[in-house]
């Protein structure tokens, strides 16, 4: 599944987050569920201040994905358990809102106004001011990559 597009929201009062329809019709329609059956996200701590949000098949390609990784193996081993213990499998409500765990929203700093941003196998939620700030830095500096 590939997740592409910038949508603006805010964080409520409690803590939830709307998924725009489209992003809630397109999970549907690829992991075979039908209208109304709920719909179920893992949420875990991205990179910087942002949570990542994956469908389950994806969230189990990214652990994977993570043991496979070339990398030093006690500071891989206490990454897994760091992300793995942070990360949490949420349903959307009936109005297609998010429960974004209060000790993610805490250490991320987020909360008020966001950007939903679709980024290839998953979604990120960012501070919108944050956000408008790198897509103009890495436009700027892109011009061989066009």
């Amino acid at each position: 599944m590939v997740f592409t597009g910038t949508f603006e929201h805010t964080i409520d009062s409690k803590n939830r987050l709307a998924i725009p329809s489209e992003i809630r019709s397109q999970v549907q329609r690829e992991v075979g569920i039908g209208e109304g059956d709920p719909i179920c996200l893992v949420v875990t701590i991205g990179i910087g201040r942002s949570l990542s949000l994956y469908t389950e098949a994806g969230f189990e390609q990214r652990a994977r994905e993570l043991k496979g990784l070339a990398a030093d193996r006690q500071k891989l081993n206490a990454f897994r358990r760091v992300i793995f213990s942070l990360s949490q499998r949420q349903e959307l409500d009936r109005q297609g809102r998010l429960l974004l765990p209060a000790e993610m929203l805490r250490r991320t700093g987020l909360g008020g106004q966001v950007v939903l941003i679709g980024v290839d196998d998953h979604l990120e939620v960012r501070d919108r001011d944050e956000w408008r700030r790198e897509v103009d830095a890495v436009l700027m500096d892109s011009d061989d990559l066009f």
